[in-house]
């Protein structure tokens, strides 16, 4: 009997010894929570994960998702505006049908580009030498189909009209440009915001002239009291039915020469007349 006690006894120490083993007590400390000021900010190298993806969509990289907000500040690396603002093929065919039942003369010719600029330059340009009623633009000029558009009506509708209420100087027979397309800065500035002559979207009148009579050059006339002050008036007005930009003489240094037209898009239809 006491040999079989004593072998129980040696069984149940060994069996406590096993259980102490296998649950030792835990020795590292319990985290602490964390403050509700605290707040976690990635770093550079921080892997994100991304959003999921659908093959379908990222077969050729063309729909990938964007990532998702304060991951990465996304930049627009669109194409140049050139194309951006290039009107849709139906859009353009409709335009020059147009300018050619006005009686506009005009060619298409090869896409401007500059290489100093990817944002200049006109993705379906034309040069256009005349204007309804046979009417000169001289010299020449090479814009986009809108800008001849809105050029040709004001044109028609209201410069031409407006000269057969000047004695003695006929009636018109060209209009004067110093510019159309050039790839420059605003007012002629080396930096700061292209102007919309480097999209083919600008003209500047210079004068007009008529089949008798001397021309009328576009200068400052305030409060001069002749036929020449009220046509150069009336016709920089209605421009602005046609144009979203309208700028001459009083305007600003700049443009004391000259009127300048822009068919710029703004929001909510904006238009710009000074």
């Amino acid at each position: 009997m006491r040999v079989w006690g004593a072998v129980l006894l040696a069984a149940v120490l060994a069996s406590g010894a096993g259980a102490e083993e296998a649950h030792a007590p835990e020795t590292s400390l319990s985290p602490e929570a964390r403050p509700d000021s605290v707040v976690s900010t990635p770093t550079e190298t921080t892997d994100v994960a991304a959003p999921e993806e659908s093959a379908e969509e990222n077969s050729d990289g063309a729909n990938a998702p964007a990532a998702s907000e304060n991951d990465v500040t996304v930049i627009d690396s669109g194409p140049p505006l050139p194309a951006r603002i290039a009107a849709e093929e139906d859009g353009l065919a409709a335009c020059r049908a147009e300018l050619t039942k006005l009686g506009v003369t005009f060619e298409n010719v090869p896409a401007v580009t500059d290489p100093k600029d990817a944002d200049c330059g006109i993705e379906n340009p034309l040069r256009v030498t005349a204007l309804p009623g046979d009417v000169a633009l001289e010299p020449a000029g090479i814009m986009r189909c809108e800008t001849a558009l809105a050029l040709a009506r004001w044109s028609k509708n209201h410069v031409a009209p407006a000269a057969a209420h000047l004695p003695d100087r006929g009636a018109l027979s060209a209009i004067s440009q110093g510019s159309a397309y050039i790839c420059k800065r605003r007012n002629g500035s080396p930096d700061g915001k292209i102007s919309e002559h480097a999209f083919g979207n600008a003209i500047d009148v210079m004068a007009f002239q008529f089949d008798e009579g001397a021309p009328i050059p576009v200068e400052p006339r305030e409060r001069e009291g002749t036929m020449a002050e009220a046509f150069q008036d009336a016709v920089r007005a209605t421009a602005c039915l046609y144009f979203s930009t309208v700028l001459g003489p009083g305007s600003d240094a700049a443009h004391a020469n000259h009127l300048h037209l822009d068919v710029k898009t703004r929001r909510g239809g904006f238009r710009l007349c000074q």
